[in-house]
């Protein structure tokens, strides 16, 4: 795939995200914990051919649906999460960093019978010549349905919030929380209300009918529409047929290092290539960003395309680093300024 594609000048790019600040969001989906150690390989176990890590460090940060949380709070927005944790520890730290961002968490329903989703990221490595990659990765999700009386809650939580809110980002890593009971409910609300409505979501597409934007990566589209996507004229026929298919404004088709597709109907298509990024830390959460940053660009009052390249951008920011990334404004007006001056 390859080809030139729409930019976007760094003064533009600060008006847009300077209108966005303070927009009203609510974040929809599964809360996870993001756990890291990160460590030096020493020297290979006597129990099994696998190194032993020297831990040098541990970090806790928000993944999942709160990562696209902790992203639209880096560019401003004021934001709340909707979501179910466990009554435990990790719940407790999850809730106190998202509150220290200014996070709004009365929609975080804990349930006494689950815990709190983690997923466990080993890193090795460190010095000059061996830079830090990843050796292993341990989930703990419990993926068995949410109890009537959490999705209760939750829809007494989201039929208030959605009110007096400006966009609905749903970020569903099917773990039970997207569930078609609280859609069912959510979806209708925030339609009615006239909500930019974002759908990041793993599978089964088509639950996100009338939604503002869909944004899909490569394996996500390519299983929605079961065919390969190979070519740049692919991707962009997919990102076409999505959206007439699901009854959505614009489908956004993230394609890796590959760029992305983007199909906003009357609005227009563009493919955005890949800026290059130097060394690839890490693309974990960067889809994350990717959807965080085009709803509130479009909050921020960016036409589809423009809103795809301010993505692109935050990516590009975000994979530079280890582990999940928060994006600032300044940051991708600094890449516009880079690239396209």
């Amino acid at each position: 795939m390859g080809a030139s594609g729409p930019t976007i000048s760094s003064e533009r790019a600060a008006h847009i995200l300077d209108c966005a600040a303070g927009k009203r969001a609510i974040v929809l989906g599964d809360m996870v914990v993001d756990e890291h150690i990160v460590g030096t390989a020493a020297r290979l176990s006597r129990e099994a051919p696998l190194p032993v890590i020297e831990q040098h460090e541990r970090r806790l940060i928000p993944g999942g649906a709160t990562n696209v949380a902790t992203n639209l709070s880096g560019l401003g927005c004021n934001v709340a999460v909707a979501g179910v944790v466990g009554a435990d520890a990790m719940a407790d730290r999850l809730g106190k960093e998202l509150e220290q961002l200014g996070i709004r968490t009365q929609g975080l329903i804990r349930d006494g019978d689950r815990a709190t989703a983690v997923k466990l990221r080993i890193w090795a490595g460190g010095d000059r010549q061996r830079p830090q990659s990843m050796i292993a990765r341990v989930d703990s999700l419990d993926r068995t349905p949410i109890t009537r009386a959490t999705i209760e809650s939750m829809i007494a939580y989201l039929t208030s919030a959605i009110a007096e809110a400006d966009a609905l980002v749903i970020s569903d890593y099917e773990t039970g929380v997207v569930s078609s009971s609280i859609l069912d409910v959510a979806l209708p609300a925030a339609h009615a209300a006239g909500l930019v409505i974002t759908a990041d979501a793993h599978g089964d597409l088509a639950r996100f009918r009338n939604a503002t934007l869909l944004t899909p990566n490569q394996p996500e589209a390519e299983a929605e529409l079961g065919r390969e996507i190979s070519s740049t004229a692919d991707a962009l026929a997919a990102a076409d047929e999505l959206r007439q298919s699901v009854g959505v404004q614009a489908v956004l088709v993230t394609l890796g290092a590959a760029g992305m597709a983007l199909d906003a109907g009357a609005d227009g298509r563009a493919y955005i290539p890949a800026a290059a990024t130097g060394r690839v830390a890490d693309p974990s959460g960067a889809g994350d960003t990717v959807a965080a940053t085009m709803t509130a660009a479009i909050l921020g009052g960016a036409t589809p395309q423009e809103a795809a390249v301010l993505a692109s951008l935050a990516a590009r920011v975000v994979v530079r680093q280890l582990g999940v990334a928060v994006v600032s404004a300044e940051e991708i007006v600094r890449e516009a300024r880079e690239l396209y001056v």
